[in-house]
């Protein structure tokens, strides 16, 4: 049997609709979040694949596709900001950059910009 309690038919607390708008907020602000963390974990994997083919291929060519993959990531790195060393003793190659991402988020008139430096970079063997 079910029992009605005075007159509530259909009718949604407060506090449900509250706890549905913070959830909408929370994912909201995570999906900002998560992509620009998705743009560096992409880069830093296409950087240690690029350390792997550095025994057949020269600096210049590394240099290109980096800036390449970071322009198709909408990541502002050029060819200056990359630094791409090898190191004779022991063999090996050193790929490194820095850049800061920013996350902005929009909701019901607030605004709030975080900045993250990010440093994408690897060091492998020849």
């Amino acid at each position: 049997m079910v029992r009605r309690f005075g007159n509530q038919r259909g009718k949604v607390g407060l506090g449900c609709l509250f706890s549905i708008f913070l959830l909408v907020a929370g994912i909201w602000v995570g999906i900002n979040v998560f992509e620009v963390y998705w743009r560096y974990y992409r880069l830093q994997d296409f950087v240690k694949e690029q350390a792997g083919f550095a025994t057949l291929v020269d600096d210049g060519v590394i240099r290109r596709r980096l800036v390449s993959k970071a322009d198709s990531l909408g990541i502002p790195l050029g060819g200056r900001d990359w630094d791409i060393r090898r190191g004779t003793n022991p063999p090996q190659i050193i790929i490194a950059a820095q850049y800061t991402d920013t996350v902005v988020i929009e909701l019901l008139g607030f605004r709030k910009v975080w900045a993250r430096q990010f440093s994408p970079g690897v060091r492998s063997g020849l």
